[in-house]
């Protein structure tokens, strides 16, 4: 096995994470000591290449149940005598709840085996919810002992969910390989579902390669559409629909892992579904053009917004300059658009570029575009400010500043600025975001499109 300097990075990260949870005082309460591991764990994680894709979908309601395929951790991640701090969960609770929520959520963890020291060391520390579990049973414990404490699980989860935290549970009850993830669903957690009134939000959290060293790989998190049972026609644990749709959503989840771990880390699959899109529609000249990142592919009313215009939409999610550049000819080859309406340079933000560097890449961008469509007028959108961002809105600003200023030499170049409308006393105004502080919510899209408007 070849390890790397990156990874034993990460495993020092990773003891610390340890020593950090169980060093603490006796009297530090179960919050501190789970603010501090999350601490600890996100200075691990930035030793590792790691994506997260779908935050958009995250919902406002953090009282939810984030469910999970949970992975295997590679061997070589042992922090101490066997044992190993659980990466997928772990990642889920500091980099995703307490990041969008500022509240980790509660996990539901397996009790120790008594000679496993570590991990009862650990674990009771950060006072999760414990149950037993089938392959971790201590001997002599009587079955009746084992049911009666798994059920108190319902009442605690309840309980916690009423409180307005969220339920961090893998519905397996064990850990796999991901080529094999996930295993057969228990219904524990759908149960819980059903019985409370109203339905909690299911949000699933689906997991790739965290059973990987972190120097060959990347591990991926996708988060998908969140959805009650009751949307499913389940309302009843009791019903046979239940059972069915846990299938359903067992065996969904075996593709998507398949389809997280199979993706390239390039746009293909998302280019090739613009290409079905582009062939499909009727008039493919003198359309007004959408081209751009996630703002453009996310804002799914543009038909709605600009009735009277022949619109097409090709945004692609995550998308940078140099990616929409690599793309441009490709897309636009059948393709003579009388308008198009840019977004990008967001996404550049997250490459350490100067502000000159991201200017000059729009600038070369847009005289591409004007090369091969001489007659269109190209509607340049600002780059948001956005909750995500924040720490960024300076260098936001001036890019914006310095396009407005291009735009007044380019006759074929209007640069629509909406930026101080998504402002209050100079923050950013969290009424026009999604959960995830980064995309628009409807409201945001309002203001898009009242400022493309007037130049249609």
């Amino acid at each position: 096995m070849e390890v790397k300097k990156k990874d034993r990075k990460f495993l020092s990260a990773l003891k610390k994470v340890y020593e950090g949870v169980t060093g603490l005082p006796k009297s530090t309460n179960a919050l501190e000591v789970r603010q501090l591991c999350n601490d600890y764990i996100r200075k691990a994680f930035s030793h590792s290449n790691f994506q997260i894709k779908g935050s958009e979908y995250l919902p406002y309601e953090k009282n939810s149940i984030f469910i999970y395929n949970h992975l295997n951790n590679h061997p070589y991640y042992t922090e101490d005598e066997g044992f190993q701090i659980t990466l997928d969960s772990h990642f889920i609770s500091s980099l995703i709840l307490e990041k969008y929520y500022n509240d980790s959520g509660i996990r539901v963890v397996r009790h120790s085996l008594p000679e496993e020291v570590n991990h009862k060391a650990y674990y009771e520390r950060l006072n999760y919810i414990r149950v037993y579990s089938k392959n971790y049973i201590p001997e002599g414990l009587k079955k009746e002992e084992i049911i009666t404490i798994n059920k108190s699980f319902y009442a605690q989860a309840i309980d916690h969910l009423n409180q307005g935290s969220g339920m961090v549970f893998s519905p397996e009850g064990n850990s796999y390989p991901t080529n094999s993830s996930p295993g057969i669903f228990r219904p524990g957690a759908f149960k819980l579902a059903c019985m409370m009134d109203p339905q909690p939000l299911i949000v699933p959290l689906v997991l790739a390669n965290f059973d990987q060293l972190s120097s060959k790989s990347t591990f991926k998190c996708e988060i998908k559409p969140p959805f009650r049972l009751s949307d499913w026609g389940v309302t009843n644990s009791d019903d046979d629909s239940f059972l069915e749709a846990v299938n359903t959503l067992n065996h969904q989840y075996k593709k998507w892992v398949m389809d997280l771990k199979s993706e390239e880390n390039g746009f293909e699959g998302e280019i090739a579904a613009l290409e079905d899109k582009i062939k499909i529609h009727k008039q493919k000249d003198n359309s007004v053009v959408f081209y751009g990142s996630s703002t453009l592919r996310l804002w799914k009313s543009t038909e709605e917004d600009f009735p009277n215009a022949n619109i097409l939409n090709l945004g692609f999610g995550g998308a940078f300059i140099d990616s929409l550049s690599e793309y441009f000819d490709r897309l636009f080859r059948d393709i003579v658009p009388k308008t198009l309406v840019l977004y990008l340079g967001g996404n550049d933000l997250s490459l350490d570029l100067s502000v000159e560097q991201i200017f000059n890449d729009i600038r070369s961008l847009i005289l591409k575009i004007h090369r091969k469509f001489p007659e269109a007028i190209i509607l340049n959108l600002c780059i948001k400010p956005s909750l995500e961002r924040a720490h960024q809105l300076q260098k936001i600003a001036t890019i914006n500043r310095m396009m407005m200023e291009e735009s007044q030499k380019l006759f074929y170049l209007k640069q629509i600025d909406f930026y101080h409308t998504l402002l209050n006393d100079g923050k950013v105004d969290p009424q026009y975001f999604l959960q995830d502080g980064l995309h628009l919510n409807k409201k945001g899209y309002k203001i898009l499109r009242n400022a493309l408007k007037p130049h249609f």
